[in-house]
């Protein structure tokens, strides 16, 4: 899957908005003994992200997560959090961005600035808009907007309604078929999915993120070989895309090529800033199948440590328990 916030890691809690404000670090009112955040979200391109979600997921789980979203001025206030340490986890749109924080009583402001390279989810790279894009009509932005909003809000009923809406103003939006697409991902639909991905990448064959999305259904449905044609296109439009890595080194793993999925994955965390804890998983599994324990136990241990509260960090504990007493096992039989 991508990291939708995300392609299709994708990823998405119960919230609510604040007014705008401005921090005032100064405000003796509130309790000394609980933690008082300010989460700052910029775009690449410095504007302020409203609407962003910002989560703090307890490493800890004797403590509570909570979280919010920001406000027009892009920052979200999050209070009446014990302290301790979190993972800060910021969603935006089809992008995500993390950061490990030991939060001590007080108050405390962070600041997240959201990579180039997933910001949106138009061609190529942020900084570029397509031909296709600009016949787009101004009705079918403002739906596909709303689709956006609704979608970092978890709201997939209301991601459907506003893209239908934008789809029938304009049945050739590349970005509504391919957000979409990635909705019906989710419910597995793939017969679906892959329609809508043919459909946008025919009206913009510059939408990289449709071929990224496109590689991942393929790998869900086991045909890597189609996921690795997709996605070695839509790494030759968007050469720096960390999901698009991360997704050809789940190919070539599916494949049985483990070496070469290995060093996608390599890529895939280079480019992601080492933010997105799934990669050591796959990277774990690639690495036990060519027997390089060491390093399956350091991407497992990895995994565990950074996403703590993942569904799959039990099973991960479990599998490094039993690396670890293999690898002992044949230490001691050596001696």
């Amino acid at each position: 899957m991508l990291v939708r916030a995300g392609v299709v890691a994708v990823v998405l809690s119960s919230v609510c908005a604040f007014a705008q404000f401005s921090p005032n670090p100064h405000n003796n009112a509130r309790s000394a003994q609980e933690v008082h955040l300010y989460v700052n979200v910029h775009t690449a391109t410095g504007e302020p992200a409203a609407n962003a979600h910002v989560e703090l997921r307890a490493q800890d789980l004797g403590l509570a997560s909570v979280s919010a979203y920001t406000n027009g001025n892009g920052v979200a206030e999050l209070t009446g959090v014990p302290g301790g340490m979190y993972n800060v986890v910021v969603s935006y749109k089809l992008s995500q961005a993390q950061d490990r924080e030991n939060l001590g009583f007080g108050e405390h402001t962070l600041s997240f600035t959201l990579p180039a390279d997933t910001t949106g989810a138009n061609v190529g790279n942020a900084n570029s808009v397509s031909v296709a894009d600009y016949k787009v009509p101004d009705k079918a932005r403002k739906e596909y907007r709303k689709a956006e909003d609704s979608f970092g809000k978890g709201n997939q009923d209301e991601v459907l309604s506003h893209l239908n809406k934008a789809l029938e103003i304009y049945p050739q939006y590349a970005d509504a078929l391919t957000l979409r697409a990635i909705v019906r991902m989710d419910r597995k639909e793939s017969d679906g999915a892959l329609a809508d991905l043919a459909s946008a990448i025919q009206a913009d064959p510059s939408c990289s993120l449709a071929y990224f999305a496109m590689g991942s259904v393929y790998n869900s449905m086991n045909k890597f070989v189609d996921a690795e044609a997709a996605l070695q296109r839509g790494l030759t439009l968007n050469p720096k895309s960390w999901q698009g890595y991360f997704e050809l080194g789940k190919a070539f793993v599916g494949k049985g090529d483990y070496q070469a999925g290995i060093e996608q994955l390599q890529k895939a965390e280079e480019f992601s800033a080492g933010k997105y804890p799934p990669i050591h998983l796959v990277k774990a599994h690639a690495m036990l199948a060519v027997k390089q324990y060491p390093g399956a136990m350091k991407e497992l241990q990895a995994f565990i440590t950074e996403a703590p509260n993942d569904s799959r960090s039990a099973s991960a504990k479990e599998t490094l328990d039993k690396v670890n007493a293999y690898v002992a096992q044949g230490t001691i039989a050596q001696k």
